[in-house]
């Protein structure tokens, strides 16, 4: 009876140092990730700045990469506990191709918008005749522009 119960003891301490183990390995890989995200964040901004982008462009490309590198992070953190992540993959990508879908008209205008930042062909001030409208730029946003 007593080997029985050292016997099953030490399976469940054998488990238990594992799963452990394995939760101890996903804090460090996630405190690690979220610090090379940082650093990339900080990276990219420094090169866009060198290259004189314009401040909303680069906060909005500066959240899209945070928003992926993390959205990989914890994918990859997931396989490591051996969570089949291409269900994971699939899911992800098919919300964001309902979200797209659902975003047609917001995303084209969220384009022209990020166009009209980076391309310059007018800035505030300037009298422009454009879509019907005539009249002094107010305003140049990502998903408007005020005349």
């Amino acid at each position: 009876m007593d080997k029985d119960i050292q016997k099953y003891t030490d399976i469940a301490a054998a488990y238990a140092t594992e799963a452990g183990l394995k939760v101890l390995a996903a804090i460090v890989f996630w405190i690690v990730g979220r610090w090379l995200i940082g650093l990339a964040g900080r990276m990219l901004q420094r090169v866009l700045e060198r290259q004189k982008v314009d401040p909303t462009l680069m906060r909005y490309i500066g959240s899209f990469l945070a928003v992926t590198l993390n959205i990989v992070l914890v994918v990859a953190i997931l396989g490591y506990f051996g969570v089949q992540t291409t269900t994971f993959a699939a899911l992800v990508a098919g919300i964001g191709i309902a979200i797209g879908a659902a975003w047609g008209g917001l995303l084209s205008n969220f384009a022209a918008g990020a166009f009209l930042i980076v391309l310059k062909p007018f800035k505030v001030g300037d009298f422009i005749s454009a879509g019907g409208l005539t009249g002094t730029v107010k305003e140049i946003g990502l998903f408007a522009t005020s005349i």
